[in-house]
């Protein structure tokens, strides 16, 4: 099966799965990422990278939230617009969103629209850089044992997570039921190291 095959019918198995049995298992995924993070031996102030789920993804939300609470800056993609893009060499960047802001976040509330530097406050959702994470969230599609990630094609989390400090954990979430006994991949797929699911 290739990719946009094993795309499509994973998304339907995704979606076909209830949506309090999702909350259910989006839930046990976030007090996860906290218990990976908390026992991580970091000190202090902890920067944490996660999306705003779409449709039918596991949603990073209640993570987020204990984030907020633990006093950890929380960022968010914000795909970039073609100049940008071509600017820096990535489609997406970072960008830190305070609590209580997440409402007012253009980016948060059209996550795969693209925005030119000047369509966001730069001040209020300051850009994040790579190497200041402690771990990222990776939104992924389909999945496998050995950590081959299957995204929706974009390939930006593909170019960013190189950027990252070795030190930062990189975690993919997803539901069990989007695990496949093989994703196809190119020499620009990475691996995740670190896979949860429920």
């Amino acid at each position: 099966m290739d990719k946009v095959e094993l795309r499509r019918a994973v998304i339907a198995r995704r979606d076909a799965l209830g949506l309090d049995v999702r909350a259910a298992k989006s839930a046990v995924i976030c007090v996860r990422l906290v218990e990976l993070l908390e026992s991580s031996g970091a000190a202090g102030q902890r920067t944490v990278a996660v999306y705003a789920a779409m449709g039918s993804e596991v949603d990073p939300s209640a993570f987020a939230a204990a984030a907020v609470v633990r006093g950890w800056r929380v960022a968010y993609p914000c795909m970039l617009s073609a100049s940008d893009a071509a600017a820096c060499g990535q489609r997406m960047c970072m960008r830190a969103v305070s609590a209580g802001d997440a409402s007012e976040a253009p980016f948060i509330a059209h996550p795969t629209r693209a925005f030119a530097a000047t369509d966001v406050d730069s001040d209020r959702f300051p850009i994040v850089s790579a190497e200041a994470f402690d771990m990222i969230v990776v939104p992924l599609v389909a999945f496998d044992r050995a950590g081959a990630r299957l995204g929706y094609g974009g390939g930006c989390y593909d170019r960013y997570l190189p950027m990252l400090s070795p030190a930062c954990q990189i975690i993919g979430i997803a539901f069990d039921e989007q695990r496949v006994d093989g994703v196809p991949t190119d020499a620009h797929d990475l691996p995740l190291p670190n896979i949860v699911s429920a």
